[in-house]
Order: structure tokens, then sequence, then C-alpha cells
């Protein structure tokens, strides 16, 4: 009897190829009709499984249909079990059809390889976990971590491979030359142990950054830095004039409101250029009918006045003129101005030919896009044509309504850059490097707008930023110093020590040079100036007044008395005319309003208007900001810089106007009741330019060092075209800041006042907190037991002292018993035993330079040292990081 035919343990697969008989299939069988696989299912798990579990059944089922095998094999016996050599031969072919289809399969590539594909669960790797308890991390904690100082060093890297690749070139081309060797070809010069002379071993270096660097800058002047360790005597002429050519690329910056300071740094003057741009407009520029500044006539005899509060300060002024002129025994007539008016009344013009005219104008026709500077100014302004002016008081001029977009404002700036760069002849802008001057209580906005502009409007390579008034420490060639600037609308004073500034000591007031030309003026129309349709709107009588004021006004009290003069009158469509008139105090009391601001009348102007030169109506609804404030991203609150004296002036908190008991209360930190301030209006215009003087110097001594003080007042410095060129400013401002520094103030003594404050509010916070526990524990005692236990219950849950509430006469008492008393007596004593009195010292100019160019100068300097070069940032940079730059790259804290 043949034995059955027992299937595989294995589930057999499809492979697409005839499978040959399996070597356990009886003998009986024909080789014709092979037994085929049954076909397996992949949709699930369970079909595999259901075939493989039931191939007996279907081979059975297989035998009764075929009439072949009824026939060759016969039926079991009944009762019989099969033979142990049977089951042993069906074992073992089960086994062989096993390995022949396993081996079958593998031909074709069908198999299961769950341990051996390499393929995982998830492309996300799981984070192991980490004890923070022990954790730490130096994320952005290091220079090298940041990206662009990293670019900074390879770059340095890369040029001292540079020079020194060059270096060792050059060696063995002339020793080559010295051995008669062709000098293109580079051997070794003392075989192949000598380091120096492989030239073509390249090993060492990068080759594709230091080629292709090579072959772009072989022939410009790679500028590198100079070991600290040099010895000057080993300096060779090639170093010298290395060093010399040191900030020919550099581009220093300063802009101003009225000027634009700008030049190289190897430059020993700068370009000063009218910050004005004359550009066209398309159709008829309407004229306004305003006349700048406003005047009446008196119904009484016809003479031109101002106002009564112009009238009034005047009146202040012209007192404390007096009371100078009395001190330093100068007689004043009495009845100077009236021989003044009277003179002026009767004067009239004469005509002057041009062949006469001594100064002759030459006017300039339209014909180009635009004009900027002198040119803009000596154009003839007929219809068509518009002169605009991109900055006012200090900052982008985005309220005239000249203006009706920032990229307008930016433009003319652009311009107005671009063709100082043509003039100095200056190209190829993208590998130039600009050092950027902004002020030192800077607005954020205004900054970042200028860095844009010079990066994407006039394309320079590299910007750094530097303070003006460090900048203005550099030219002046003083580490410590007080830095006064007068400009032509602002006036910045800041404190610097050892090249950095005293942030608390920032003031920035909104009064100028302008507004002395506006004054000088009103004051010779009430003395019946001859020339009584000057009007300062206007761009050539602005720059009539202009030239008078720089003509005539003076601080030299000894040189007031009645005095002659002329000036000649030009206008486009005019003949020249000359006048002739006589001043008397005028010329000192317009520079006098520096120290009365007042009489400047800015609190009727709001910020909003336009200065004198807006030359269209008012076409705006509504006063818009071209440009946004810096807010911070987080709390959407300003994070511009602030200031401890601009804030305290501000509020009308300036030391020069308390007592002597409120200036020891502030001393100490004490609160001061504050004054009501006009709301909205961020300026600063009615504080006396000595007033602050006082303010800075004061609070950068409590903010660093009181032993300061005395250098702040032995080095004060005046830059800017506003004050330092009247003659004789430097005695009226040491009179004015002797006559009113208190007296706490200007002793050296101050240190020692201080301390003796503080130790007294020590000693009386000590006796405040001693009355106060001694006032709970009478409470506390009073209290029922009970309520006295659930006290100390709490007291122990909540593991801190637990709050009584005090009735509002004990809280009385222990404040008048602990009320801050200062003994003034005690201050004198102090301050004549230990103090001596402080000079005051105004610094001249370095050399008889130009003051309005110290601060322009000291950033030429400054663009020269080795440490501007990690301040320079790309195009790379600001496009990728933005403002963060100025945090990483600037030397103060932005």
């Amino acid at each position: 009897m043949l034995d059955a035919i027992n299937p595989p343990t294995s589930p057999p697969y499809d492979s697409g190829a005839n499978t040959p008989l399996l070597s356990s299939q009886a003998d009986g069988i024909p080789p014709s009709d092979p037994v085929q696989p049954p076909a397996i299912s992949l949709d699930s798990p369970s079909d595999t499984t259901t075939s493989s579990t039931s191939p007996q059944t279907q081979q059975q089922q297989g035998e009764d249909d075929d009439p072949a095998l009824k026939r060759h094999k016969p039926g079991p016996v009944a009762g019989k079990k099969p033979s142990a050599e049977a089951l042993q031969r069906r074992k073992e072919g089960r086994i062989k059809a096993a390995a022949t289809l396993a081996q079958n399969l593998a031909k074709t590539g069908i198999g299961r390889f769950e341990t051996e594909n390499g393929f995982g669960l998830t492309s996300v790797k799981t984070i192991p976990l980490i004890n923070q308890k022990n954790y730490f991390t130096e994320y952005l904690k290091k220079d090298e971590q940041v990206g662009f100082i990293r670019n900074w060093r390879h770059e340095r890297a890369l040029q001292q491979k540079l020079k020194k690749l060059k270096q060792d070139q050059a060696a063995a081309q002339g020793q080559a030359q010295s051995q008669g060797q062709t000098p293109g070809v580079l051997t070794p010069l003392n075989g192949a142990g000598d380091k120096k002379g492989e030239i073509r071993n390249f090993d060492d270096f990068n080759l594709n950054e230091i080629e292709a660097e090579m072959k772009k800058e072989m022939t410009a002047e790679v500028v590198v830095d100079d070991d600290e360790d040099d010895d000057e005597e080993n300096e060779t002429e090639e170093i010298r004039e290395e060093k010399a050519k040191i900030g020919e690329d550099v581009i220093i910056l300063q802009p101003g409101t009225r000027y634009i300071r700008i030049g190289k740094a190897t430059d020993a003057v700068p370009m000063v250029v009218p910050n004005v741009i004359a550009v066209r407009k398309d159709g008829k520029v309407p004229k306004t009918d305003e006349i700048m500044p406003a005047r009446q006539l008196d119904d009484g005899d016809g003479d031109i006045v101002i106002d009564e509060d112009f009238d009034a300060q005047k009146a202040v002024m012209t007192k404390d003129f007096r009371a100078r002129m009395r001190f330093y025994k100068r007689r004043v007539l009495p009845n100077s101005r009236e021989t003044v008016s009277n003179f002026n009344r009767k004067r009239e013009p004469e005509k002057i030919h041009d062949h006469n005219d001594p100064n002759k104008k030459e006017w300039i026709k339209g014909e180009k896009e635009f004009y900027v500077g002198e040119d803009a100014l000596k154009l003839v302004l007929n219809d068509g044509w518009v002169l605009r002016h991109p900055m006012i008081n200090g900052n982008f001029n985005e309220y005239s309504y000249d203006y009706e977009s920032r990229e307008e404002v930016l433009g003319d700036l652009a311009n107005i850059i671009k063709v100082c760069l043509e003039q100095l002849e200056i190209s190829n802008i993208p590998k130039l490097k600009v050092m950027l001057l902004i002020p030192d209580l800077y607005d954020k906005s205004y900054v970042e707008t200028w860095v844009e502009l010079l990066f994407k409007f006039v394309g320079f390579g590299r910007v750094g930023i530097l303070q003006e008034a460090v900048a203005a420490t550099f030219g002046a060639t003083a580490s410590t110093a007080c830095i006064v600037d007068v400009g032509a609308q602002t006036t910045k004073i800041s404190c610097v020590d050892e090249g950095m500034i005293i942030n608390d000591s920032r003031i920035l007031l909104n009064y100028g040079g302008d507004n002395i030309t506006e004054t000088f003026i009103k004051l010779t129309l009430e003395d019946q100036f001859p020339y009584k349709d000057i009007n300062l709107i206007d761009s050539y009588d602005w720059e009539l007044a202009q030239e008078l004021k720089e003509k005539f006004i003076t601080f030299q009290d000894a040189d007031i008395a009645v005095q002659l003069y002329d000036f000649y009158m030009r206008h486009p469509f005019k003949q020249t005319e000359k006048y002739e008139f006589k001043v008397f105090d005028e010329v000192m009391l317009a520079p006098m309003g520096l120290f009365f601001p007042k009489i400047f009348q800015l609190g009727k102007k709001k910020p909003s208007i336009p200065n004198y030169h807006a030359s269209a109506v008012s076409n705006k609804l509504t006063v818009d900001r071209l440009f946004p404030k810096s807010l911070d991203q987080y709390t959407s609150k300003p994070n511009n810089p602030s200031s401890k004296s601009q804030e305290e002036l501000r509020r009308q908190l300036n030391y020069c106007d308390l007592t002597d008991e409120e200036l020891l209360l502030k001393l100490t930190g004490e609160e001061i009741p504050k004054d009501a301030t006009t709301e909205g209006d961020e300026r600063l215009y009615d504080v006396p330019l000595e007033k602050a003087i006082i303010e800075s110097i004061t609070n950068a001594g409590l903010s660093s060092d009181l032993s300061k003080i005395k250098k702040y007042y032995d080095n004060i410095l005046i830059v800017g075209g506003g004050l330092a060129k009247i003659n004789g400013y430097d005695l009226l401002l040491t009179d004015r800041l002797n006559i009113w520094r208190p007296k706490i103030l200007s002793t050296s003594a101050l240190g020692d006042i201080v301390a003796h404050l503080n130790g007294e509010v020590k000693a009386n916070t000590a006796k405040r907190q001693a009355l106060i526990e001694e006032a709970e524990q009478k409470i506390k005692d009073s209290l029922p037991p009970e309520q006295q236990q659930a006290l100390q219950a709490d007291q122990q849950q909540q593991q801190q002292q637990a709050e009584i509430e005090l009735p509002e006469e004990t809280i009385e008492k222990i404040n008048n018993e602990t009320e801050l008393k200062l003994d003034i007596e005690y201050i004198d004593e102090l301050i004549e035993k230990n103090g001596q009195h402080l000079p005051v010292t105004i610094l001249p100019s370095p050399r008889e330079f130009d003051p309005s160019m110290i601060t322009w100068k000291g950033g030429s300097v400054y663009g020269r040292l080795k440490v501007v070069n990690e301040m320079w940032i790309t195009q790379k940079d600001w496009d990728l990081l933005g403002s963060r730059c100025l945090y990483y790259k600037s030397i103060f804290n932005y």
C-alpha cells in the first residue's frame, strides 16, 4: 500500500515558475500530472493560515476525483496502523520537500527577512531622556556660536593665509631670479625639508578658497591685521605703506538735519553738503501765503511787533543781560534801541547792478531730474520744482507735506549720498564700508532704516554704527568728557567715560542753531529791520538770515554797542539790493535763547508742523507717521533707549530748580511730586542748556562713580555748529553753570554727602520696621487666646509671618516718627571740612579745528582702528538676522 502524500510544514508559495515534483510523492503517480500547490492570498495572515492547515484535505479531495489514483491506490486496511518505517519515510519526505521549496523560493527572491532588511518603524529618532537637574547648555553663550562672527574669523584667517602665501611666493621668485632660474617657475629652495620653499605643496592651505581669492584679489591690496607684537623697528616699507592705506575703503557718514558730512576715513576734512534736494513735481506747485516769523503792525506808530509772549520773554532776557553788563562794568546807553529803530525805519535799499555785485550768485535753471546741496539752493524754483528737506529735528521728515511715502524720503537721502560719492570720485560702492554716526539717545527705527537705506538704496558692502559722543571724544583726543552737541535743530548732551557713554546722562533738547536764526530775525524786525518782507519759509530769505546770524551774533559783551552793518539781498527774479541797518543787543540776546529757550516759542508749534522750508501748502487732513515706532515684539511696547536725565527733565524735576531739602531727597532716591506735563509731546524744548548740562553730569556721577564728576566738569566739550562757532561762548557758558549749579552739587564732598544720606535712610528704614513689628505684637497680645492660636496655626502652615492690618492712626503715627529729617547744618559742615569747589572748564577745539567737524573727524579716527573689523555688518548678515546684527556688532548695548 502506498503511503499518503503529506504536505510540507511550511506554507506553500507560488513562485511564478514550474515547481518540480516533490520527492515524497508515491511512485505510482504519473509524472505528467503534478500536484499544484494552492494559491496564496496576501490579503491577510488568516488566509495563509487556512491554506497551510488544510493541504491534506485538499490532497485527499484530489485523489478521490482522479480515477487513475483510484485504480492504483488500494484502500486502507481497517484497524491496521502504519509501520514505523513508513512514518519515518513520510517525515524525511516532508523535510526534503520543505528544503526544496525554500530553495526554489530563494532563487526567485521571495522570502521573509524580518531582522535583515534594516527598515525602521519610523524616521523620527527617539530622543533619549535626560536628567535636567544635571543638564546645562552653552547655546549662543559664546561668540564662536554666532554665524557672522564665525564668518568674520574665517575671512580673517583667509586673509592671513593669503598674505603668507604672497610672501612665500615673492621670496621664492626672488631667490629663483638670484639663482638664474625662470621667475615664473616655483621650485623648492632648500630641498624637501625646507617648508618655506615648498611653494608647490599646498596641503597646508584650502585651495578651493585661496586660489579663487587670489585670482580676484591678486592685483588689489588686501588689508591684513598686523600682529600687535611686531616691532616697529623691523617694519618694512611695504608694511608702512599698507598701514597708511588702512581706511581707504571706509566711508564716514554723519547725517544731520542741516548738513551731511561724508568722506573717506583717510581724508583730512569731510565734504559738507546741505541736506536738501530739489525735485520736479507734476503740475503747478501751490505756494503758501504764510509768513515766518508771524508779525503785525502796531496801531499807534505802525512799527512791527511780534506778540506779547515774545515781548515778555525778551524783557526777562534783557534784564539778565543788563545785570551781566553791570557785573562786568560794561556801560549800556539807555536810548540805544530807540537810536537803532529810528535809523532802520528810514533806510531804503540801494539797487546794485550785476557788474557791481561783489559776490554775484550764479542761478541754475532746471535741466536735470533733481539737484542736491548747493546746486539745489542755487536753483531757480519756478513752477514744477519743489525744495525738500528729508530730515528734521534729527530724524526723518515724515510729517512734511512734501512727502507722501517713506520711499520718497529714503530716495532723496540716497540720491544726496550718491551725488556726494560721485563728487568725491568714489566708485565700486559694493566693496566699500561705511561707518554711520548715530545720535546718543537714538531711535531704533531711525537707525535700522538708515542701515537698510545704505544697503539697499545706496549699495554699500558693509555697514557699522557708532554713537556721535564717542566719536567726538576720539576727535578731541579725550577719554573722559561731557559732550555738548548743539546742532541746527537739536542739542544733545552725554557724558563719556573711557569710550563708553553713561546711559543715564543722555539728554536730547529740541532746539538749536535754527531757532537762534529765527529769534535773531524777530529781534531785528522789532527794531524796524529795513527788509520788512523777509520770509523764512522762502529758501532765499532763509539763506540770507543764516548769513546774517553767522556774521553778526556774538557772546562778547565788550562788543555790544550800536553797530552799523550792511548786507545784499539776492533773488533770481529781482535785482540785487543792498541794505544798511544798525543793531544793538540783538546780536547777543538771540544766542542767549539757549539759556532762555522759552523765547523760541516752541510750545506753540506742534511737532507735526514742518520746519520753515515747507514749500507746499498743507494738503494732509491727518498727520500720519511714515516710519512706525520701534516696538518690542513680545510686549508691543516702545523699546527705544531711555535715560534717567531725559525722563526727569520731562517731568520738570531738574536739580537746579529744587530746594536743598528736595535736592537731598532726590539724591537719596525719594520720589518727588511730579508736575503735569503735556501728554503726547515727547519733545524737550523748555529746559535751559546750562541746567541740562548740570543734570547730565550729576546723573552720570550717581550712575557710575561720584569721583568722576570733577573730570566731567573739567572736560566740557562743545561741538556742532550751533554754539561753538559763536565768539565768546566759553566764558558765558562757564558763568551760567556757576550761577545755576547748587552748592551741594558743586563740591567735591558730594560722595560723603550721599554716603551720609544713605546711612540715614538705612537707619530710618530699620526704625520703621521695628515700630511696625512692635505695633503688630501689641495687636497680637490683645487678641483672645483662640484667635492667637488660629493665627499661629496659619503662620506655621504658610511658613511666614502672618500680616496684621494696622489701623490708620498707627500708620500715621509711625510715618510721623520715621519721617526722614535732613540736617542741613551738618551737610554744610561736611562741605566746609571735606569739600572743595569744582571748577568748570570748557575745552577749546583741538588744533583750532572746526568744531562742527570734530565728530566726523573722530569717526574717521575710529574707522581706522583694528576693533572696527568686528563691527562690520554685511548684506548677508542683515538679510538673515536684521536688527539683531546691531545687537551683536555694536560696541554699546543696542
